[in-house]
């Protein structure tokens, strides 16, 4: 059954039901709702009644606290790591090496918690705030630290420290940046930022596999009138590759 014909259906179905019913209905298929789902759903009717959703203060708290951490990590005090190990392919002189990169535990706790908030942002329509974070994800200078292959080396000893273009890294940062993206172009739409197409751009610059219509799956709100904003995206698309 697809969406319209399901839409038909669930119509069909709730139109004669009381109330008290579709409470108690609405109950019945909230039991079997994920948790992840659940701080969605309140948002989701706060929203549909038009209360202000406010963010509460650990939340934000931890929204400084990481943007505190990108700083270390732009100072290369939280770094990715890496180690080398032969391709199998062999010149005259030596053998060729490819890189494996891979977040330090300290890193992955960053990542991971950037990731996390900036799902649970969206729910509080702090679009500038998921902006924000996911801007210091791809625009964050990150310093790579060279250690042992660990099936020979088993010391802690850091052999060379250089910065790395995140484009190495990006495929490597343990999140769904796709996602993330994702977030970051709906929370742009929603703030109706001046320079949104330029924005996007160069966010699927980095994120290819990107489809922008997939943001009408995206938040607790409604995109107004989203036909004319992607058709007006598909005009600068058609200007940039003239350009």
């Amino acid at each position: 059954m697809d969406k319209e014909n399901f839409e038909i259906e669930l119509s069909k179905e709730l139109e004669n039901l009381s109330i008290s019913e579709i409470k108690d209905l609405i109950k019945e298929l909230v039991d079997n709702l994920p948790v992840n789902y659940y701080e969605y759903i309140i948002c989701k009717i706060k929203n549909f009644k038009g209360e202000k959703i406010k963010l509460d203060d650990d939340t934000l708290n931890e929204y400084n606290k990481i943007l505190d951490d990108y700083k270390k990590i732009e100072d290369g005090e939280i770094c990715f790591q890496s180690y080398s190990y032969e391709t199998g392919t062999y010149s005259y002189y030596d053998a060729d090496v490819d890189y494996v990169y891979y977040p330090s535990s300290e890193l992955e706790f960053v990542l991971d918690n950037t990731y996390d908030l900036i799902r649970k942002l969206i729910l509080y329509k702090e679009y500038s705030k998921v902006i924000t974070l996911f801007e210091a994800i791809i625009n964050t200078s990150y310093t790579c630290e060279e250690v042992g292959n660990p099936e020979y080396d088993d010391s802690d000893l850091v052999y060379d420290t250089y910065e790395v273009s995140f484009n190495n890294i990006k495929n490597d940062l343990g999140i769904n940046l796709d996602e993330a993206c994702l977030y970051a172009i709906y929370s742009l739409i929603m703030c109706n930022k001046p320079d949104i197409f330029e924005k996007i751009w160069n966010y699927i610059e980095i994120c290819h596999n990107v489809d922008i219509r997939d943001v009408l799956n995206v938040g607790i709100e409604k995109i107004n009138n989203f036909d004319e904003f992607y058709n007006k995206w598909l005009n600068y698309i058609e200007e940039k590759k003239i350009k």
